[in-house]
């Protein structure tokens, strides 16, 4: 199979894991929120030292923490992509996966804001357009609902921010992973000891099904990341950035079809504005880099 193949299948399913996510929560729906994430921070730690050791890259990522400005920018990650995955889960599980999806389809959009206002680069006439469908698709929730998209908001923006992060944070999204876990380890580690000694933890007190499910979060969590760092390595940009779509179309469809979620004649509105700034979004982020490999 040609390395091209290989990237195309392995973003494939990486996307698809990621689209198929809210179905794997929802069977953790009777856990508290956060007590499933930090099991998913526990597990995933655990799965990939087991990962890192077998490829020897184990202390190789050590040696890079080292670098006390890299610790920096991963403590702050750390604290965004928790943030990230609370909310998700709290959200699919009070019935919120179109607002997720909503998020996602955000989310690469807003890393251009990101991008003008933390390194002003400027922004390219195409994407100031799809940033103001954005706003529009905003603003008809806000008047058209009188619902105001937080969950929405807060989720592309800390996984926009995250990716900033992990940029200036130089390591490869595996070992980057692991270094994150790593650093919420010890308080999700304390609080799930804490909720076993006082009998109030779901882990060992409920079923073998949610034990399970709980320490499955964790290659739940890195087998989706391997697969999308090895489509990374083979894919051009925006082969990858067409594909990351696929992820949010699958939670919407699950939210509307499987979960049956609210969807009027003004959700539908929104989610036209957002995917028209995607596919603005996509045009220009095409010819911006055509033009750089003619230059």
């Amino acid at each position: 199979m040609k390395e091209s193949s290989k990237g195309f299948w392995a973003a494939i399913i990486a996307y698809t894991l990621w689209g198929v996510f809210p179905v794997y929560w929802k069977f953790l729906k009777h856990v508290n929120s956060f007590e499933v994430v930090f099991h998913r921070i526990f597990w995933s730690f655990l799965f990939l030292n087991i990962v890192l050791f077998f490829g020897k890259r184990l202390k190789y990522t050590f040696l890079l923490l080292r670098n006390l400005k890299t610790l920096g920018y991963f403590l702050l990650s750390s604290m965004m992509i928790g943030i990230n995955w609370f909310l998700y889960i709290w959200a699919v599980n009070t019935n919120k996966i179109l607002d997720t999806s909503l998020g996602y389809y955000m989310a690469p959009i807003f890393n251009v804001l990101f991008a003008r206002l933390l390194l002003n680069e400027r922004m390219s006439k195409g994407r100031v357009i799809a940033f103001f469908f954005v706003l529009c698709g905003i603003g008809n929730m806000m008047l058209g609902l009188s619902y105001f998209p937080w969950v929405s908001i807060v989720l592309a923006s800390t996984f926009s921010y995250y990716g900033f992060l992990r940029k200036k944070g130089a390591l490869g999204s595996i070992e980057g992973l692991y270094v994150e876990t790593f650093i919420m380890g010890i308080p999700s580690f304390l609080y799930l000891t804490y909720l076993m000694a006082i009998g109030k933890g779901a882990f060992g007190n409920l079923d073998i099904k949610t034990d399970m499910l709980l320490i499955l979060s964790g290659p739940a969590t890195a087998i989706p990341l391997l697969a999308f760092a090895t489509a990374a390595r083979r894919l051009r940009f925006i082969t990858l950035g067409i594909i990351q779509y696929t992820a949010p179309t699958i939670a919407f469809l699950i939210g509307v079809f499987v979960y049956k979620e609210s969807f009027s004649f003004k959700h539908l509105i929104t989610f036209l504005f957002i995917w028209l700034a995607i596919g603005i979004y996509m045009i220009d982020s095409y010819f911006l880099i055509y033009n750089n490999h003619k230059s």
